[in-house]
C-alpha cells in the first residue's frame, strides 16, 4: 500500500558553467568538408562529409547519400 506522506520535490540542477563537448574522434575537423574515405576493402569514396555520429558517417558522393559504418573506415583525408 503506498504511503500518503508527501514526497520531497527534486532539486533543480545547478546553472553553472557548461563543459565543452568532448569528441571521440576528429569529426569536428572533417564535417562539412570534401573528404576521401578509404575503406577496409580498398575502395575509396570522395565527397562531402555531411554528418558524423558515434558509429556512422554520412557522405554525399555525386548527389547520392552513403552511410558508412566507421568500423569499415581505414582512413579519412581532407580534400
Amino acid at each position: 500500500m503506498p504511503s500518503n506522506t508527501p514526497q520531497p520535490k527534486p532539486l533543480p540542477k545547478p546553472q553553472g558553467r557548461q563543459r565543452p563537448a568532448k569528441h571521440s574522434d576528429f569529426s569536428e575537423e572533417y564535417v562539412n568538408h570534401v573528404v576521401s574515405i578509404t575503406l577496409v576493402n580498398g575502395a575509396t569514396l570522395k565527397g562531402m562529409l555531411i554528418e558524423s555520429r558515434k558509429f556512422w558517417v554520412k557522405i554525399i558522393v555525386d548527389g547520392r547519400a552513403h552511410y558508412i559504418n566507421k568500423a569499415h573506415v581505414v582512413e579519412v583525408t581532407l580534400g
